[in-house]
């Protein structure tokens, strides 16, 4: 048996770098699906196969389930939808009050889907879960990217086979191949090809002269990063697949005679943040960046590709302006700010009329948090005033005045009041603001004023690293899309959905009028579409066809995003069921008793036995509190626990 399961795993990788056919070896007897799934953890790496021949249908990065929430391993078959919302454009995770796109059930709460999103639009997806794609990252569902959970959804039918194992070994080439992105094969694009193999071009396994030409040319245009070294690698095959989309061109990663014409000519792409750069890069990414920067009225110097001390101490004067860390560097996310900016200010004022920049300069009190513990912030110098939040030992936190013994703070995004005594001085920091206004009087402004950070403005980076985040989102959501509705011209009538193109083939379900559906394929008298679990045919002429936009089609909702913790008291429209262990607080064991109240001075009501079973109806976070506590359902008595002598699977985003 071991031998078996060692030789399937030999086989998979084989095929998952090689792209090689292993005709029938790792289906088994019997399994009749058009693909199986394997997923490895260890590489964070989803890989579909066609069950026909064993080669690779689609191969995408995950994100699977952290320390003390992992994604089960073992040989899973996918189930018949316990929700109507499974397989979905949306489906609900009512415990943590966020949707994802696309959720397809593995076994229990543990799902394939796409990255949560706080409302039914992917502009709200969660920013921490797009940043830690290709990492452990969910409480044990398997997150993709949109079109990759839609692919499944639509195509991986019930009764597909799923393998989720740790194949003990890193392979970092692949996946940065699929951080750029997935392989689906359906640009024409063959396994080996997206893998960078060429036997006639540039490509994979390519070296010499003419590949450290290349390297060069692709790091002065700012696609390239690192020293060259004549070797055509996966950095070389990425920087290609970059340039390349950004002319429109298939990604294969291959240097073609007519590519290598285009990089380098006069009009070769210049990367907007592919790379990073840092003082003495030369090159037209330099001199991109030099007249963006003497746009925004930062630069002043020689418009002369390099990137030397005066370009660099513009680059933190933006920075400083936007909030953020402000050191210099020109990483991917502040090029593609400053491109930003300038974008914004040309749709003001004209590309030609943008006015100069007054850099505004304020100085700010600086001290940190001295105290023995964490120190609550109050909205009001007033112990008896709401708790908006804490401020840690050490933390630095700008001081803006004082009312008696209390000092208002802004501590990261929250202002507020804490007692002086709890703070040191730290010296003193500036705060800039460019602000541009026109001969109309109208203005536009980088950068908040402390004024205005006390009303709760928000910093030029938070609002672009959402947008710098949640791109390839919204990007998808402004797609237009080919819908079909089924028009039987009555309720009374369904329409068959046949397994092919064809009144005599199969019956697969029966579509009610009315129903929206979105076009997969159009052959001749028919259109290809999936409804529920089935892929199939409908005949054209009981169907009507319009196109939208996917975010336009999208149903809205006015339910706010609610984190496990969000809310003072989060009341859920489902019972999650949860056993009784012994917690640990501050190193030592604590029993699991239920008190009267959320508040470990309240009445004891009972101590519960580990093991016990029982259901959680409520979270709570109080600000004033160290602990979460959950409120919970027990043999009829209704009480409050803390959180960590608590363990509940939920299903998890």
């Amino acid at each position: 048996m071991r031998a078996k399961r060692f030789l399937i795993v030999v086989l998979t990788l084989l095929v998952a770098w090689c792209g090689l056919s292993v005709e029938g070896a790792l289906a088994d007897s019997g399994y009749d699906m058009p693909y199986f799934i394997d997923v490895d953890i260890t590489n964070q790496i989803v890989t579909i196969y066609n069950t026909s021949d064993g080669s690779v249908a689609r191969q995408m990065l995950c994100s699977t389930g952290t320390v003390g929430h992992e994604t089960p391993t073992g040989v899973y078959y996918l189930p018949a939808k316990e929700r109507p919302d499974e397989r979905s454009e949306w489906y609900n995770f009512y415990a943590l009050g966020v949707y994802a796109k696309w959720a397809t059930r593995i076994i229990n709460g543990y799902l394939f889907h796409s990255f949560p999103c706080n409302r039914k639009n992917l502009e709200s997806v969660s920013q921490s879960a797009v940043k830690q794609f290709g990492m452990p990252a969910s409480h044990g569902c398997i997150r993709l990217q949109v079109e990759d959970a839609e692919f499944i959804a639509k195509n991986c039918l019930k009764g597909t086979r799923v393998t989720i194992y740790e194949s003990g070994e890193l392979d970092e080439d692949l996946r940065k191949l699929l951080y750029i992105s997935s392989y689906t094969g359906e640009d024409g694009m063959t396994y080996r090809e997206f893998l960078g193999y060429s036997e006639t071009d540039l490509g994979r396994g390519s070296s010499g002269a003419e590949v450290l030409d290349l390297q060069y040319r692709l790091s002065d245009l700012g696609y390239y990063e690192g020293e060259p070294n004549g070797a055509y690698d996966t950095k070389t095959i990425a920087a290609v697949k970059h340039l390349q989309d950004d002319l429109g061109l298939a990604d294969n990663g291959i240097t073609s005679e007519s590519l290598l014409q285009v990089i380098y000519s006069e009009t070769a792409p210049i990367s907007a943040g592919e790379v990073t750069l840092e003082e003495g890069k030369s090159g037209p990414v330099v001199r991109k960046l030099q007249t963006a920067l003497t746009t925004l009225g930062l630069y002043t110097g020689a418009i002369d590709s390099i990137l030397d001390l005066d370009v660099t101490e513009a680059v933190k004067k933006f920075q400083q302006a936007c909030g953020y860390e402000v050191d210099g560097v020109l990483t991917p996310e502040i090029q593609q700010a400053i491109y930003y900016a300038v974008s914004q200010l040309e749709e003001r004022f004209g590309a030609d009329s943008i006015p100069q920049a007054e850099l505004v300069t304020e100085e700010m009190q600086l001290a940190t948090v001295n105290a023995k513990a964490n120190v609550i912030i109050r909205s009001e110098p007033d112990t008896k005033s709401d708790a908006l939040g804490k401020a840690y030992i050490g933390d630095t936190v700008m001081v803006v005045g004082t009312d008696g013994d209390w000092a208002n703070i802004i501590s990261g995004k929250v202002s507020g009041y804490m007692y002086t005594k709890y703070l040191k001085k730290a010296g003193v920091d500036y705060n800039y603001i460019l602000r541009y206004t026109g001969a109309d009087g109208a203005s536009y402004s980088i950068g908040a004023t402390i004024e205005e950070r006390l009303k709760g403005a928000k910093d030029f980076a938070d609002t672009f690293s959402a947008l710098y985040t949640s791109e390839q989102f919204t990007s998808y959501a402004e797609e237009t899309v080919a819908y079909a509705t089924v028009t039987t011209g009555s309720d009374d009538v369904r329409l068959n959905l046949r397994a092919a193109p064809s009144s005599e083939a199969d019956i697969l379900a029966q579509v009610p009028n009315g129903t929206d559906l979105r076009v997969l394929a159009q052959e001749g008298d028919w259109t290809k579409v999936g409804y529920e679990e089935a892929i199939g045919y409908l005949m054209n002429q009981y169907l009507s066809f319009w196109e939208g936009s996917a975010a336009d089609l999208e149903e809205e909702t006015e339910e706010e995003s609610v984190s496990l913790y969000d809310l003072a008291v989060y009341e859920m429209d489902v019972e999650i069921p949860a056993t009784v262990v012994s917690g640990t607080l501050d190193g030592k064991k604590i029993k699991p008793y239920l008190y009267e109240d959320a508040n470990r001075k309240s009445d004891k009501l009972s101590v519960l036995e580990e093991g016990a079973q029982v259901t959680i109806v409520k979270f709570i976070d109080d600000a004033n509190s160290d602990y979460n506590w959950v409120q919970i359902n027990y043999l009829g008595m209704t009480g409050y626990m803390l959180d960590l002598c608590l363990k509940y699977q939920i299903e998890g985003a």
